[in-house]
């Protein structure tokens, strides 16, 4: 429970302070008055003043805020929101309010609705692009400082039936010396000059391209043509390494709690016995509740013991069963230059996935939302499996905290920019009365859907 709480607090706190801090950057940056920088909403927890700001921690942690001297109407649906006053003192009568803003005495030209609109865009998008370079931050420095994950083995475990594979006669047991005569010694190198040509070109042009596979069978080498294929959108070869060596076991999770350590070598699952780490995975998912027994060889001697897979929801309404161990991975220390184009990589292939998961919500479900306790319960089994794993989720959140961002809602960033673009096309500020009724509508939507996010959170931990 412990640890759940402290990842929690880790993954909100860290993206919300990214989020607000990049709002509040770009105000300093174009001369806006910050009245208060705030982590969380409601009656503030925590209060201190340096220079012209407050700077506070609120009750309500799921999210944060930037208030900005000159907001305009928008301002009170705000306060509304957060339980803040505005730009009057506690108690201002109705009728006092123009009396107030007279004797404001933040100059007008830091006044955020007196600031051109691209700076006041600017200001806008400060936060979501705060949250996607972190992500790209976390990403880049995860590769340089612990390095490339690979696969370290070119032997092929199993061969997938009616796959590419298994069309141009690869074995169980062969090592793959080379693709297209390049030399591999990693399982992702193998994909990698399998697949690269095809994914760098026109996909249905290239589709029925073949590569040359260079391998080692009973001591001589063979070569065998392998024209890879495209199913559910996945270009596949239909091999499966042949390493069933463990690598991380996730902290008192069901493998480590049956005594599984790194390096240890599976040798059967449920009597079964496996060649990949891929028919681990197949026969334990499937065991989802039931005692299964997995043996493994440690310093020449085999050990048993049995375990009940967890089951682990995927899917609305369907569930694995999982004991959370990985496979062994090595590292390979790569340049800055290298570090940089995978974090690039990993933060557009995060966006791609998080854009195709909103776009296809109503088909997978909208119970598939996850609210805090989600968020948590994520969160603290990252951290279980370690701290590299809780930053990777970290990055996931931002990105998602970032499109969520820009959705075109009013009350968030995107329904800001929306505003703000209208007046760049129009030539006059949208009415404020009109954002004022807009926000307030986007806020109940919002709050609706929270609520929703956070009942069916509930549902789902309460017992049967």
């Amino acid at each position: 429970m412990l640890t759940t709480i402290l990842a929690f607090v880790l993954t909100l706190g860290i993206v919300i302070i990214i989020h607000e801090l990049g709002h509040f950057l770009v105000c300093k940056w174009t001369g806006i008055y910050v009245k208060t920088f705030s982590i969380g909403f409601g009656p503030k927890l925590l209060r201190k003043r340096y220079g012209e700001t407050e700077y506070a921690l609120s009750v309500v942690p799921f999210g944060g805020y930037v208030k900005m001297a000159g907001e305009g109407v928008l301002e009170d649906v705000q306060d509304t929101a957060t339980g803040q006053d505005a730009l009057y003192p506690i108690g201002t009568e109705e009728g006092d309010r123009e009396a107030a803003l007279r004797d404001d005495p933040i100059p007008a030209d830091r006044h955020f609705r007196n600031h051109p609109t691209w700076q006041r865009l600017a200001v806008i998008l400060g936060g979501p692009f705060a949250n996607l370079l972190l992500a790209f931050v976390i990403y880049t420095a995860n590769v340089l400082a612990s390095g490339l994950m690979v696969i370290p083995v070119t032997e092929v475990g199993v061969v997938l039936p009616d796959t590419p594979a298994a069309a141009a006669g690869i074995r169980s047991g062969d090592e793959i010396l080379a693709v297209d005569d390049r030399p591999v010694e990693t399982w992702d190198e193998i994909l990698q000059f399998s697949l690269q040509p095809i994914l760098e070109a026109d996909a249905e042009a290239t589709a029925g391209t073949s590569v040359t596979l260079t391998l080692r069978r009973d001591g001589e080498e063979i070569t065998r043509d392998l024209t890879p294929h495209r199913r559910d959108g996945i270009w596949r070869l239909g091999l499966e390494p042949g390493d069933t060596r463990v690598g991380l076991v996730q902290k008192d999770g069901p493998a480590d709690r049956i005594g599984l350590e790194r390096g240890d070598r599976v040798v059967s699952v449920d009597g079964r016995p496996v060649r990949s780490f891929g028919e681990i995975a197949r026969i334990i998912n499937a065991g989802a509740g039931r005692e299964i027994v997995v043996a493994w060889e440690r310093d020449g001697r085999r050990i048993e013991q049995a375990v009940v897979p967890e089951a682990a929801e995927v899917l609305p309404d369907s569930t694995i069963g999982r004991i959370y161990f990985d496979r062994l991975y090595e590292t390979r220390r790569v340049g800055l230059g290298t570090a940089l184009s995978i974090g690039i990589s990993a933060t557009g292939r995060t966006i791609t996935a998080t854009v195709s998961a909103l776009t296809n919500l109503f088909d997978i479900g909208l119970d598939s939302v996850g609210g805090p306790i989600r968020i948590g319960q994520v969160a603290g089994e990252m951290l279980r499996w370690s701290f590299g794993h809780l930053l990777q989720f970290i990055a996931f959140f931002s990105v998602n905290l970032f499109l969520l961002n820009l959705l075109p809602i009013p009350v968030l960033d995107g329904g800001h920019v929306v505003f703000i673009l209208i007046e760049m096309i129009f030539g006059r500020q949208v009415d404020q009365r009109v954002q004022a009724i807009a926000t307030q509508v986007g806020l109940i939507l919002l709050l609706l859907l929270m609520t929703f996010v956070v009942v069916v959170d509930f549902v789902k931990v309460l017992p049967v």
